[in-house]
């Protein structure tokens, strides 16, 4: 998402979104995870979540690296993608704080703290860069104070994916961990049975010995050699 081009951002960015609204649309709260089923079902969307947001946001770090460079339609674009971006992360702290809510690990759930203010203080940057591209007045801004402000929100973004990643990263370990565990008890449970019945251990394919070593085998029958012509009676005629 950090490397796309303008072109393919703006069609990506709204997948993602649409994916990100279907996971949300599970809208539950603490006091319905009662039943097993819901609770594994949140679980498992918990999961997704975490792992979808990190791309959404690494797509909206690149979208704001290139706002100021797009045309005028491609900055409309992007700045109502923008937008979403901001409904859909008052999404997702609900989301997060249900888990938390749930017993979910805090260590598990991505710290959100640091988005609040930089990201949203953008917005009025964006509007006013989008008006003057359509010709109408707006207030003067220096471009340093732009790029301040759009390094900002950019540094506090980057804060929140790595926030996302980690918690990825940790749900990816405990997986692993867990696999890792479950093929150690089988390697010890296969050691058990083998030192109880070590006859289980020999193949039943093993070729079978006379003593004193020699093959135990039995006379070979040649089908295909023509008898010799002295083994061969003709008929015996009487005179």
């Amino acid at each position: 998402m950090r490397t796309m081009n303008t072109e393919k951002l703006l069609k990506t960015i709204p997948i993602i979104q649409n994916q990100m609204d279907v996971l949300l649309d599970f809208n539950v709260n603490a006091n319905e995870l009662t039943n097993g089923v819901i609770n594994a079902a949140f679980m498992l969307l918990f999961k997704d979540a975490i792992r979808l947001f990190a791309a959404y946001n690494e797509g909206i770090i690149n979208l704001l690296e290139k706002y100021f460079d797009m045309k005028k339609v491609q900055c409309k674009e992007a700045l109502d993608i923008y937008k979403k971006f901001l409904t859909r992360m008052t999404r997702i702290s609900e989301f997060l704080k249900v888990a938390e809510q749930v017993g979910i690990d805090r260590g598990d759930i991505p710290d959100l703290s640091q988005f609040t203010v930089a990201p949203s203080s953008l917005l009025d940057t964006l509007e006013q860069h989008l008006a003057s591209l359509e010709g109408k007045k707006v207030k003067d801004s220096t471009a340093a104070s732009r790029a301040s402000t759009l390094s900002n929100a950019v540094s506090s973004l980057a804060n929140t994916g790595i926030s996302f990643t980690r918690a990825d990263e940790r749900e990816k370990q405990a997986a692993l961990d867990e696999e890792q565990s479950r093929l150690q008890a089988l390697k010890e449970q296969r050691l058990k049975e083998l030192h109880k019945n070590p006859a289980a251990a020999t193949t039943d394919s093993s070729t079978v010995f006379e003593e004193g070593g020699t093959i135990n085998s039995a006379p070979t029958i040649d089908l295909f050699t023509t008898p010799s012509s002295k083994n061969r009676q003709g008929p015996i005629i009487s005179s």
